[in-house]
């Protein structure tokens, strides 16, 4: 799980103080727990990190490719894999995906050079420039891609927000009020 450790010391006071009352922290770390999956998800719908900035744009190489123009927001999987974790006094909040960390600190991918077999039909002696299927072609090639980098922008997504810490800190007054 990708850890963002957010030592804020206004919250954690507050934590220590409700911990000390309360002996458990389980139900008001599940509360902040949700509260962070909706602002999470939030914020990535807007594309700003927590700081509120907003998101590199993405190249126009991966616009060409993709569905939309929204960064991780395509088929949603990575936000579908964050998950929270409570273990004592202390909640964890993140992605056990590896994919996650290149997303929030940004860095440099590798891609190994690779050969595969490419597909497209033929009419009429011309030879069309999409790709098919393999069963509906009648026109097959070799195509050798080189190895390369990629050098990917942070797109921070985990982390709390001034308005986080705001919350976070309504939660535990609540918790602490009775």
């Amino acid at each position: 799980m990708l850890d963002v450790t957010v030592d804020v010391s206004t919250v954690g006071k507050a934590l220590e103080e409700l911990a000390e009352r309360l002996g458990s922290m389980r139900v008001p770390l599940n509360d902040i727990a949700e509260y962070l999956h909706q602002s999470t998800d939030s914020r990535a719908r807007r594309q700003v990190g927590p700081d509120g900035s907003p998101w590199a744009p993405l190249s126009p190489r991966t616009l060409a490719r993709k569905r939309g123009n929204k960064t991780l927001r395509e088929s949603g999987a990575l936000l579908d894999t964050l998950r929270h974790q409570i273990a004592g006094d202390e909640l964890q909040f993140g992605t056990d995906r590896p994919y996650g960390a290149i997303h929030q600190f940004g860095g440099k991918i590798e891609h190994a050079a690779r050969s595969q077999k490419v597909y497209f039909k033929e009419k009429g002696g011309v030879v069309g420039n999409r790709f098919v299927k393999k069963r509906q072609s009648n026109f097959a090639q070799w195509v050798t891609h080189g190895a390369r980098s990629t050098q990917m922008p942070a797109r921070p997504y985990l982390g709390l927000s001034a308005e986080d810490e705001t919350e976070v800190l309504e939660i535990v007054a609540s918790y602490l009020k009775g």
